[in-house]
């Protein structure tokens, strides 16, 4: 095979999509990302909760009996008689501070469960948006790809009427557009799939307005007691001390409260005032059964925060493994391949212009650079996701998120 003369033209055309260390116009989970977390119909619903959590508490703060007014009227011949009374039941058991726990935990637990409903969102958002990214610059590559072999195609077709290639050259090129005609279809698909799932958790923004900071991805990660504090834990901590303060409410209606009133009025034409008294005598039901239940309902919310804290503590330390691991392996990447890929090409290239590569290897070593470079793509997507996974189960990424004030802060 003679080398080949191109006349000036350059048969490659940068299909290198250089894998940058940085979304267009970076930031860190900016304005713009807290806005979109907050008007999210589940995060606003969340919200929702929360201020009915909130009502809810104040509720359980208010006077547990009201005061009850009375009247009764009868006539006897030509006499009527009437009174009026008023009476009030005294809460004599330990009811009033036991809807006081539950009032402040019911309280604590709607901040924990709108900050949790944000922190998944937000989650969930950023998870979507990378994913969306990665498929953006597949699809990217491909396309380029694909002008590529249509220009070598045509470049392999002019130089076979010269006499420098043969027909097999020519089927060659012609099997590697079929190929990459498939790749991009494939990759164009995975782009419209990603794009639906990313503009399903985007109220009224465009995917190509937001951006992320290199930065966001880039820390030193460790294990403390602040994981601890995470929102989910927090909320079901709060669901276990509302269980508890739940016992001492059924306990508390196991003593009977009495009701003392007043009442006055008129009999036999005859001015009458009297004191009423009563209580209940709890002989078919003293809630015992209502407390032993309760007690167990507690006990099986403390087994279930146990539970969580150990799989959490479990997926967290994971996480952190999956992140260092990935960010070795992405760093390995960029140190042995990012740099090198246009010197890599460009002899590639140049090997194949002067006759040492044939155009099967010249195809083989094309497709083994366009590999590389998915794998890159690949790599730093997994990377970004771990870093994710990790600040959402450190509960630090909950910690950036601004969120609007309940009725009661």
């Amino acid at each position: 095979m003679r080398p080949l003369s191109i006349c000036g033209k350059r048969v490659f055309v940068a299909v290198s999509l250089v894998l940058c260390t940085n979304y267009v116009n970076a930031q860190q989970l900016p304005e713009r990302w807290q806005q979109t977390v907050q008007q999210h119909p589940s995060v606003q619903a969340a919200q929702e909760q929360a201020e009915a959590l909130i009502q809810q508490g104040q509720q359980l703060n208010q006077p547990l009996y009201n005061p009850t007014l009375s009247s009764r009227l009868e006539r006897e011949g030509d006499i009527n008689n009437y009174a009026v009374g008023l009476s009030q039941t005294i809460d004599w058991s330990t009811g009033n501070e036991a809807r006081a726990s539950q009032s402040d935990a019911m309280t604590a637990l709607a901040m924990s469960v709108y900050r949790q409903s944000a922190s998944e969102h937000a989650e969930t958002l950023l998870s979507a948006y990378v994913h969306w990214f990665d498929a953006k610059r597949r699809y990217d590559l491909a396309q380029q790809q694909e002008q590529f072999v249509q220009q070598a195609i045509k470049l392999v077709s002019e130089r076979r009427k010269a006499g420098d290639l043969s027909a097999i050259d020519e089927q060659l090129t012609l099997l590697a557009l079929s190929r990459q005609l498939q790749q991009t279809a494939s990759a164009y698909q995975q782009l419209q799939s990603s794009q639906a799932e990313l503009n399903a958790l985007l109220p009224g923004t465009a995917a190509n307005e937001l951006s992320l900071s290199e930065g966001m991805f880039q820390f030193t990660p460790d294990l403390t007691a602040r994981w601890q504090q995470h929102p989910a834990i927090k909320a079901a901590y709060l669901k276990w001390q509302l269980k508890r303060a739940d016992i001492d409410w059924k306990r508390s209606l196991t003593t009977a409260n009495p009701t003392v009133g007043v009442e006055a009025g008129e009999s036999d034409n005859e001015n009458v005032i009297g004191l009423t008294f009563s209580i209940p005598l709890q002989l078919r039901n003293n809630y015992s059964n209502a407390v032993q239940a309760a007690s167990r309902e507690a006990l099986a919310e403390e087994k279930r925060v146990i539970a969580l804290k150990r799989q959490w503590e479990a997926s967290l330390k994971s996480s952190l493994n999956n992140y260092r691991f990935v960010k070795k392996k992405w760093q390995s990447w960029q140190q042995n391949f990012q740099a090198r890929q246009a010197e890599s090409m460009q002899l590639i290239e140049q090997s194949w212009l002067a006759g040492d590569l044939s155009t099967t290897d010249y195809l083989t070593a094309m497709q083994q650079q366009l590999d590389s470079q998915f794998a890159g793509i690949g790599l730093q997507t997994q990377y970004r996701l771990a870093a994710i996974e990790w600040l959402y189960r450190s509960g630090k990424l909950s910690e950036t998120i601004e969120l609007q004030p309940l009725s009661n802060q």
